[in-house]
């Protein structure tokens, strides 16, 4: 093949299909008119053969990789996906998560177990052994623990609330992050640790409070936030375990082709919890702990979100039920 003469025949369309491409990159093909389209598919089919000449009948790597790098540029234009309006992705998004939950729900019941049987653990401790307190929780949490005593918050304005929920929306998802990611390098163990900590401390305030009668205040305090938060931490939680498990577990698989396999699902995991967190973040930051809303209020809404929120791992996203009738034989 006489390169020259190939390059000097060809390069006029290559360099079209080029200035098309641009055109179309980073919009849709809408943005071609009907005739720059056509042109555009024609021209694609010929630097496609092209590429495919130069492949095979010239020595010349240079060429074939200028022609391809023209070629994958112009593909990627043609067969892109459509994009999605805003609110059929965040659906998409949804039931994704809903149907991973689902999908995982022993691991997620495995880290509900987990938070919550630390919780009534040490709560019960508390109770029976309280000189068990001293091991338990250390001194920063003792005068935490204090101050929850006096069932009284301290009256915010609008920006040390909105201060307040920024520092949530920035701490809490990285936590989830954490309790999630570290349970592939530690075999779970380190998601276990977290989830029984967290679920310790809970217990441990608990009964605090229980012991000066203020334990409807503190329910009626935290679970606002608490129902996505902990839900949240949960979901993390199992996104670790399930890490772990596939470590531990490889079956007939390698472990890392186990880890890929459920690469996905911990993806859809994780994110789901960072999602719950930052949607705890302003409940927490400004209703909450707020003392303008009184307590039965706060407990309304926590009822509500449980409600709301169960049905939606419960129920969303599941494909509807074929409306055709069954027949007997």
């Amino acid at each position: 093949m006489n390169e020259q003469s190939f390059v000097d025949r060809r390069e006029r369309d290559w360099k079209r299909l080029t200035e098309l491409t641009n055109k179309a990159s980073g919009k849709r093909l809408e943005s071609l008119t009907g005739e720059e389209l056509r042109e555009f598919v024609t021209l694609y089919r010929r630097t496609s053969t092209d590429l495919s000449l130069a492949r095979t009948k010239s020595r010349n790597t240079l060429l074939a990789e200028h022609l391809n790098n023209i070629a994958l540029r112009a593909y990627g234009v043609l067969y892109r996906a459509p994009r999605k309006p805003f609110w059929a992705s965040l659906r998409s998004a949804a039931v994704a998560s809903a149907q991973t939950v689902r999908a995982r729900a022993i691991f997620v019941l495995i880290a509900a177990t987990i938070f919550f049987g630390s919780s009534f653990l040490v709560y019960g401790t508390y109770s029976t052994i309280p000189e068990a307190k001293d091991a338990i929780v250390g001194a920063e949490s003792s005068q935490l623990f204090e101050q929850w005593k006096k069932a009284d918050f301290e009256v915010r304005t609008g920006s040390e609330s909105m201060m307040m929920g920024a520092m949530y929306a920035s701490n809490n998802p990285k936590v989830a992050i954490i309790v999630g990611a570290v349970g592939a390098a530690t075999l779970g163990t380190a998601s276990i640790y977290l989830l029984f900590q967290n679920g310790a401390m809970i217990g441990a305030l608990a009964s605090e409070m229980s012991s000066v009668g203020k334990l409807p205040f503190l329910i009626s305090s935290i679970a606002p936030h608490g129902v996505p938060e902990l839900s949240g931490a949960i979901i993390a939680g199992a996104a670790g375990l399930l890490l772990g498990w596939a470590v531990v577990n490889p079956g007939r698989r390698r472990r890392g082709d186990a880890l890929k396999a459920v690469s996905h699902d911990v993806m859809v995991l994780i994110l789901t919890s960072v999602v719950l967190m930052f949607i705890a973040a302003p409940i927490e930051g400004f209703f909450s702990f707020n003392p303008r809303f009184p307590q039965e209020l706060k407990a309304g809404v926590a009822l509500v979100s449980l409600v709301a929120w169960g049905a939606f791992w419960i129920g969303f996203g599941r494909p509807a039920p074929d409306p055709t009738p069954t027949t007997g034989p």
